[in-house]
């Protein structure tokens, strides 16, 4: 009878205790109310996003995207196209919304966490991680019927509706109207500033500058590139940095979040700014 070695038995023991990592429910477009779906649905990863949106899908690329589900309805002569994105988080999807944001779009209060409606043809929401067109395919369709096809999906969507959480460490005090935005990577031209939530400001003084929030990154935390500046303030971690055309950059916080500012010509003064915030 041929043998089996022992660490063949060992390693298959050991795999077989391994848990199995839950991975996360498919996510179906909710049916709006009084639309009849047509066909099946369709389903795009990172890997081919390029074929739905080609020339757009390196916009998605830059944000944690997982997937995108395309749904097509029907009601009576009128058709309907809703493209559900999952973003990978609240953040990644309130990025790219307040990025493909139309101005001048009407907002709506009471969809999802965000949602601006573009009759005749288009309405935008984010809900949790998810963010969702609703496109008029062929045709024009009333206002109200948008408007009710938003709601509906909104409902359908599973997590809860309040906006980031990330968005309460930007202070409304001197913030510039519409300036609220998200990046994915590369924020201020350095490729070490990711995922930051970022507006712009202005001082009584007429002084402008620009604040970001963000989850700093453990590369970031080792400064392995030795580009900034080091040090620590009434036990916050600082980093500091000279870029060209920007001024001085300077984050303060700990290994959870950090706020950081850009604008300043002086290191001094992005200091005492940042000192009264993570009070």
């Amino acid at each position: 009878m041929k043998k089996i070695g022992l660490g063949l038995v060992l390693t298959a023991l050991a795999v077989a205790a391994m848990p199995v990592l839950a991975q996360p429910p498919v996510v179906h477009v909710p049916v709006p109310g009084g639309w009849t779906p047509v066909d099946q649905e369709y389903r795009y990863g990172r890997e081919n996003l390029w074929e739905y949106i080609n020339g757009a899908a390196e916009l998605f690329l830059t944000y944690r995207f997982r997937d995108l589900v395309v749904a097509d309805f029907e009601q009576g002569d009128g058709a309907l196209t809703v493209s559900l994105y999952d973003m990978g988080s609240p953040l990644d999807a309130f990025g790219i919304y307040e990025t493909e944001k139309p101005a001048e779009a009407e907002a709506l209060s009471d969809v999802g966490s965000a949602a601006v409606l573009q009759p005749p043809y288009r309405g935008l929401l984010i809900k949790n991680r998810f963010y969702v067109k609703i496109e008029a395919g062929g045709g024009d369709i009333p206002a109200p019927t948008l408007r009710a096809a938003l709601q509906d999906v909104a409902k359908g969507l599973p997590g809860e509706s309040g906006l980031p959480a990330e968005l309460e460490a930007l202070p409304e005090e001197g913030r510039v109207p519409g300036t609220v935005a998200f990046s994915g990577s590369d924020f201020l031209g350095l490729e070490d500033l990711k995922a930051c939530l970022h507006a712009d400001y202005k001082d009584a003084g007429g002084n402008e500058y620009r604040l970001f929030v963000m989850k700093p990154s453990k590369a970031f935390l080792r400064n392995g590139s030795g580009k900034w500046t080091q040090s620590s303030r009434d036990e916050q971690l600082m980093f500091t940095r000279e870029v060209p055309y920007r001024g001085v950059v300077v984050l303060m916080g700990d290994t959870q979040q950090m706020i950081g500012v850009s604008g300043f010509d002086e290191g001094e003064q992005a200091t005492a700014l940042l000192e009264k915030l993570v009070r």
